[in-house]
């Protein structure tokens, strides 16, 4: 219904005028108008009483050719407009003006009177004539019996009385108080509506069309800012947000170009490396044929038999040089992403198989410990190479020189296959830990890190359903555990 600031705050502060302004206002000038009516009636009633036992003394002394004077001296007391007697039906019998007698009460009254069922006097405020309307039965009380023989009503007495001057300005200011009042909130909602145009909605309608032109693109959207209220400071920050988003921008766009750069490089490298590790391959498939002929001569040639022992050890090498250009050479292949059924401790044995003659020249060992036979989760086996590459070399990096890397594989209790990756360096300081999976977040030189590995590593666990978290000790080095979820079997 309010979709707008706008539309919220004209309805509310309507709302509340009329709850604070205009109810209390009309309940006063409501009871303001009982009291000063019921005041006013009952000091007309006393000025009636005067004209009723005047005109009642007349009949009852039997001067009835004097009542006519009578009337006519009561109208010409001020505030009296007209006196009227009139029968059952409805005749005029006396009046204060002498052309309305013996008219029907009907023709010449301006109210309406159901005088055929009126028992009880009846004083009424006729507005639009400024008077006050009094009607009232005479009823057939005993001294009246000997003239009128009529059971029970004689005839009625109708008086008309003209509002006093502060009765008359009493009513007018109620009306110009009305209208006062419908002034005031005219003034009050046009008033309140300027400034919240001028002090809200305008400055708010800046914000969004600067907010809109962020959106489109334009990181050089800025807003001037002429208070140091707190629309000034809403203007201030969003300056501050467009800078430095289009710092950050400008940033990402670089170091963007960078990444591309040394992927392009990377895979130029990673070219010459297959091509290398098939080249290397051909050389080591002679040299595992020519060994393994020349140790089935060995039983055949007496002279060959002692260097069985050697010839075994050159079998043993070359057949892990040929394990290690085969990872080399599954790695470097060009493939996409495809999540299906693996072996994660199949995974780790070849990623360790590969990394471990690397590490051993810093003196760094990596360990693996697995009491499973099996670990099948639903993952890419690239891109847990990639995992295990980012997190080992950051270990690396934080041991430098002698120390040890262990992969733990472990089931635990809720269902899943937990890969836990253990160094023994100088772990990760408090303020830092909630920040390493942050983009761009490193505390390496930028030459060496563009601070993305652990934010990779975190969106590939996403995409394979597993949880990360790390867990780091100033003395005890830094773990990370990921969990994956295991396949359940039919």
């Amino acid at each position: 219904m309010f979709k707008t600031v706008k539309s919220k705050f004209i309805f509310f502060s309507i709302f509340l005028i009329l709850i604070t302004t205009v109810i209390p206002v009309y309940f006063l000038i409501a009871q303001l108008h009982a009291n000063f009516e019921a005041r006013s009636i009952v000091m007309l009633d006393t000025t009636l009483d005067i004209v009723r036992y005047g005109l009642k003394f007349t009949m009852m002394s039997g001067r009835n050719d004097d009542l006519q004077n009578v009337i006519n001296d009561f109208s010409k007391k001020t505030g009296i407009y007209h006196i009227r007697i009139f029968d059952t039906t409805g005749k005029i019998n006396f009046a204060s003006d002498k052309k309305e007698i013996n008219k029907n009460i009907s023709m010449v009254s301006t109210h309406t009177i159901d005088y055929k069922n009126l028992d009880k006097k009846v004083i009424d405020l006729e507005t639009n004539d400024n008077i006050y309307t009094s009607t009232e039965p005479i009823f057939n009380e005993k001294p009246c019996q000997s003239c009128h023989s009529e059971k029970n009503i004689i005839a009625f007495l109708d008086i008309d009385t003209e509002l006093t001057s502060p009765e008359i300005k009493f009513y007018t200011g109620s009306i110009h108080m009305f209208f006062l009042g419908l002034a005031v909130i005219i003034i009050l909602l046009a008033g309140l509506y300027l400034i919240f145009n001028k002090f809200i909605n305008s400055p708010l309608k800046r914000l969004v069309n600067a907010l809109d032109n962020v959106q489109l693109g334009n990181l050089d959207e800025k807003i001037e800012i002429n208070s140091n209220d707190e629309i000034g400071i809403v203007y201030k920050h969003f300056n501050d947000m467009t800078e430095k988003l289009k710092t950050s921008t400008d940033k990402i766009e670089q170091m963007h170009l960078e990444e591309l750069q040394r992927l392009n490089r990377l895979k130029t490298l990673g070219e010459l490396t297959s091509q290398t590790a098939h080249e290397v391959n051909n050389h080591i498939a002679i040299i595992m044929a020519r060994a393994d002929y020349l140790n089935l001569e060995s039983k055949n040639i007496p002279e060959l038999a002692k260097y069985n022992e050697d010839l075994q050890v050159l079998i043993d090498q070359t057949t892990k040089i040929s394990e290690i250009t085969g990872n080399i050479l599954k790695y470097s292949r060009k493939k996409a992403t495809e999540l299906k059924e693996i072996d994660l401790i199949k995974t780790i044995d070849e990623f360790v198989t590969v990394y471990t003659p690397l590490l051993l020249k810093k003196n760094i060992k990596l360990i693996t410990n697995c009491n499973l036979r099996k670990a099948t989760i639903v993952g890419d086996s690239i891109q847990i190479n990639q995992i295990l590459t980012n997190l080992v070399m950051n270990a690396v990096d934080a041991i430098g020189n002698k120390g040890k890397i262990e992969f733990e594989i472990v089931e635990n209790g809720t269902g899943k296959i937990s890969l836990i990756i253990n160094d023994d360096g100088p772990g990760i300081s408090t303020n830092n830990l909630n920040e390493i999976f942050t983009p761009f977040f490193t505390t390496k030189s930028s030459q060496n890190n563009t601070g993305l590995g652990l934010y990779i590593v975190k969106k590939i666990c996403e995409n394979h359903s597993a949880e990360i978290r790390c867990e780091s000790d100033r003395k005890r080095g830094t773990s990370f555990i990921i969990s994956f979820n295991k396949i359940k079997k039919s």
